[in-house]
């Protein structure tokens, strides 16, 4: 930018020079100052001199403007966070046993997948995580000793889950090749929720179902 500063500074320069030495001449020639023949000098390097003093100090007031404009933006721009205590939205991934621990209702939506795979991991099925882009409302597919595979939808809502999601994960089951699926909640179902997933056979396990079968499983693996 300093090129371009000083460019600017030039242009500025030669346009007070060119108007000073217009003027200058024109009284020059018009006025009878011609006999003073050495005021023709004067004004011609006395246009070069101001013209060069106010260009240079039109560069110096722009690289200042520019210097406060960047020195305000890096004030004003938000600070970057370098540690995760400063940011306690910042936080690490839970291991397997504080997952076991926590309380379902607080954990993360990625959290309560993992739980949930943990679980059925125990109840003695292979889980494949899907989750992410893409899934077709479909979280982890679990497959049992029969070989057959459940499409679990796995939902940490404090909202009742709606018919939408029961719609959509009828059409994931079918897109992952699941001969079952389930819908796994911490909060309960909307009454539209349960007419479609009785029509569409698709189990529906709300909170009070998932905190009595959590408890009994950890008070089975001894965490309290």
């Amino acid at each position: 930018m300093a090129r371009t500063y000083y460019a600017e500074g030039r242009q500025v320069a030669y346009l007070i020079r060119g108007g000073l030495i217009l003027i200058g001449l024109s009284v020059f020639f018009f006025t009878g100052l011609k006999k003073y023949w050495w005021l023709f000098f004067i004004i011609i390097f006395g246009s070069v001199i101001v013209g060069d003093i106010l260009g240079a100090r039109w560069t110096r007031k722009r690289r200042l403007e520019k210097k406060g404009g960047l020195k305000k933006q890096k004030n004003d721009a938000p600070a970057v966070v370098k540690d995760k205590k400063s940011n306690p939205s910042i936080s690490k991934a839970l291991s397997d046993r504080e997952l076991l621990k926590a309380n379902v209702h607080t954990l993360s939506g990625t959290d309560f997948e993992r739980l949930m795979e943990l679980y059925y991991i125990d109840q003695g099925y292979q889980v494949q995580r899907v989750g992410g882009a893409g899934d077709h409302e479909v979280d982890l597919i679990l497959k049992g000793k029969e070989g057959y595979k459940i499409a679990v939808q796995c939902k940490r809502w404090k909202q009742d889950v709606g018919n939408d999601i029961v719609l959509r994960l009828k059409s994931g089951k079918q897109v992952h090749g699941c001969y079952d699926a389930w819908i796994v909640t911490t909060s309960n179902f909307t009454k539209s929720a349960k007419e479609a997933a009785e029509k569409l056979n698709i189990r529906l396990i709300n909170g009070l179902i998932l905190d009595d079968r959590l408890m009994k499983w950890k008070s089975k693996k001894g965490i309290s």
